[in-house]
């Protein structure tokens, strides 16, 4: 049995609980709706687990945070109890380690853009030329074409420098918080996934210098997998990983693949549409430990 964890409305749970029922595999389904929450009774002393009254007994569980619920309905309230429901799921399986999950093990700088920025130029990867500034003065001395700016933190898109630069009569003035600075690249835009023993790559082609804004990109899946996927695999696992996508784009000057970041719980319902459902099927065979 896998267990499914997250918000109702996200369309990635949905697509990867279709591919478990088309395995064969049943699903202990702890999808929150915005309306109504399901019983969960964790006693710690005991260590037993009930949802519907219950006992939880699963060979693997993937959870995702809510991000969707807090889209449709903004009120701090609502965000608030997907935090909550995602930190006590993520106690359960804290507590059963027997029970299979994507990057169990993962450590602290996985989530931080900058570290992992760092570390993926040490694990061999490529990267593009990077400030971490709000220094107004640092970021009126470079070329608002050709440099973008985007959240340190993520959460946020990539924008042209221009928006971020403080007004002319205000050069030295320094913007409310450090953001990521890093030289324009261009098309193609590659993603690569990492699923424990799988590897699948797509192409994100876009108009867009953020595709996610326009919603405007053109997502195909490539027969083979760039080579970038070994030293990504090799910063994966420096970082306790065993599932992830990193985003690559190409340099204008020597045409190669740049690494951008390393998303640790990525969306993937469309990618495994144009994967024509091999990416959610290999999610299942990692979360269950079928063999290949």
């Amino acid at each position: 049995m896998l267990l499914i964890a997250g918000g109702q409305s996200d369309p990635n749970l949905g697509v990867l609980a279709q591919a478990a029922e088309a395995h064969g595999v049943p699903i202990a389904d702890l999808r929150i709706g915005a309306k109504e929450s399901p019983a969960f009774d964790w006693d710690l002393d005991t260590g037993q687990a009930l949802l519907g009254g219950k006992p939880i007994a699963v060979r693997g569980a993937f959870l995702r945070h809510d991000v969707f619920a807090s889209l449709s309905d903004p009120r701090p309230e609502v965000n608030n109890r997907a935090m909550g429901w995602f930190a006590a799921v993520t106690g359960w399986l804290t507590a059963n380690g027997a029970v299979r999950m994507f990057n169990r093990g993962m450590t602290a700088v996985a989530g931080n853009k900058p570290g992992t920025l760092l570390l993926a130029r040490e694990c061999g990867l490529e990267i593009p030329a990077t400030w971490i500034t709000n220094h107004g003065a640092r970021i009126r001395s470079l070329d608002p074409g050709g440099h973008i700016a985007k959240p340190v933190a993520g959460g946020g898109y990539c924008h042209s420098l221009d928006q971020a630069l403080p007004q002319p009569a205000d050069r030295d003035t320094n913007t409310a918080m450090p953001a990521i600075v890093q030289r324009k690249l261009i098309a193609p835009e590659i993603r690569i996934y990492i699923i424990g023993r799988a590897a699948f790559a797509f192409e994100m082609r876009s108009e867009s210098l953020d595709y996610r804004v326009a919603q405007d990109a053109q997502v195909i899946a490539l027969p083979e997998v760039p080579p970038q996927a070994g030293p990504l695999r090799y910063l994966m696992a420096r970082q306790g990983m065993d599932f992830g996508a990193a985003d690559f784009k190409t340099d204008p000057v020597t045409g190669g693949l740049l690494f951008l970041e390393l998303n640790t719980s990525p969306m993937f319902a469309r990618f495994d549409y144009a994967s024509d459902g091999a990416l959610c099927a290999a999610m299942v065979r990692e979360l269950l430990d079928w063999p290949v």
